[in-house]
């Protein structure tokens, strides 16, 4: 048997298996050929990747602007955000090659930390955390100092399977961007990812529903996503994006049209005019800095997972099922470990909050009562950031859980 017939073998294995599952399927397992060589905890890195976009609404005096520049932030993270599950980088920025595979499920204390450097010297420093395993739930926090811009959020995912559908993953979460300049806040729902032509053997991500970004100046936009129905009426990948004025009786200032992979026009909707069309690769990407493996902390995902990654590069299915069960098995060892004296794994740089009054006062505006509430059920709380002092202190010192590995291995001084 080839290898090519030994993938579609265990695809329809695999999708066989899917239809029996009742409920969440994130912590399944998926043949190693449907891996991508990242884990799930790297996708927070797109936020900011197109750093001077990201950094612009600290240096626009207009609200309506910064709330526009927001959303523009918004959707040009998306392909990167959605094909971070591409085999490689150039997948990922190839409109027509990439397609949609299974980012590593993180570990309970998994990392990944880095840092983006502006062209004017300033540094954006991201840090990103597992949180919880059951849901999982990867939190986020990205800040720049110099311009007053900071990122705070995080995600739970659910993942469903329809032989007719395709996947379906429901991000559930938030994110918030914090403009100390401008003293505002804006507050960004998530859409849901589709992952249709499985049964083809060649899947491909789409996006889905209604998202919204509630600036606490008083603007709001909201984000339509549609793509190629079952049917195949429809063009992929759009999306259709207004910012509207909640104070002037919700009046419509700008609309965003195209498709969120492409190209996209931005409109003001008061005089008519175009202010804008470009192609979302056009806008400048900075590339995000690590330290190198021997450098990394055995916890951090480049390091945790290196021998994972190297045997999907070399398509050894083999290394990936064998170095993959290490880790997983390692860690429900530790869970059992855990429950069995009744202790909590120790989380870093996030703490864990029952509400938040920042995002009930931001949610207000937002029409859809389901985006309107955090569901702390199915995010297993609502994570919060430490604070930067804090962090900085642990990041410092390099050494997180000093006594032992993702491995179940103790760790020596």
């Amino acid at each position: 048997m080839t290898k090519s017939q030994s993938n579609i073998s265990q695809l329809k294995d695999f999708l066989s298996y899917l239809t029996t599952v009742n409920g969440d399927l994130s912590n399944i397992t998926a043949p190693p050929f449907l891996l991508s060589p990242k884990s799930v905890t790297e996708i927070s890195a797109t936020w900011a990747e197109r750093h001077d976009l990201f950094l612009q609404p600290a240096l626009e005096d207009d609200p309506a602007r910064r709330a526009l520049l927001v959303l523009k932030n918004f959707l040009c993270s998306l392909k990167r955000q959605v094909y971070t599950a591409a085999g490689s980088e150039q997948d990922s920025c190839n409109r027509d090659s990439g397609s949609a595979k299974k980012p590593l499920n993180a570990f309970l204390g998994e990392l990944f930390l880095g840092t983006f450097e502006d062209s004017d010297g300033s540094t954006t420093r991201l840090i990103c955390e597992q949180v919880s395993h059951h849901p999982p739930v990867t939190a986020c926090f990205l800040y720049n100092k110099v311009h007053g811009i900071s990122s705070s959020g995080y995600v739970a995912q659910e993942t469903t399977f329809n032989p007719v559908s395709g996947v379906r993953v429901r991000q559930i979460g938030h994110i918030i961007i914090r403009d100390e300049v401008h003293r505002e806040s804006h507050l960004m729902t998530l859409p849901t990812i589709a992952v249709k032509g499985l049964l083809t053997g060649h899947p491909y991500p789409e996006l889905e529903g209604t998202c919204y970004i509630s600036s606490s100046s008083g603007y709001l936009a909201t984000i339509d996503f549609q793509g190629k129905s079952v049917l195949g009426y429809g063009t992929k990948n759009s999306v259709h994006a207004e910012v509207s004025n909640i104070r002037a009786a919700g009046r419509t200032l700008f609309e965003t049209s195209g498709q969120w992979d492409r190209r996209l026009t931005i409109t003001d909707t008061i005089d008519g005019c175009e202010l804008e069309t470009f192609d979302v690769d056009d806008i400048p990407l900075t590339e995000l800095r690590t330290k190198s493996l021997e450098e990394q902390s055995p916890w951090e995902s480049r390091r945790a997972w290196s021998k994972v990654v190297e045997g999907i590069a070399d398509a050894d299915m083999q290394i990936v099922s064998n170095e993959k069960n290490a880790i997983e098995n390692a860690q429900r060892d530790m869970r059992a470990v855990e429950e069995q004296v009744g202790a909590e794994w120790p989380r870093l740089f996030f703490w864990n909050d029952k509400a938040s009054q920042e995002f009930t006062l931001l949610a207000k505006t937002i029409p859809d009562e389901a985006a309107r509430n955090l569901d702390v059920e199915r995010t297993a709380g609502v994570w919060k950031f430490i604070g930067v002092r804090a962090a900085e202190a642990l990041l410092a010192d390099g050494v997180y859980h000093r006594s032992v590995e993702p491995t179940g291995q103790i760790q020596e001084d």
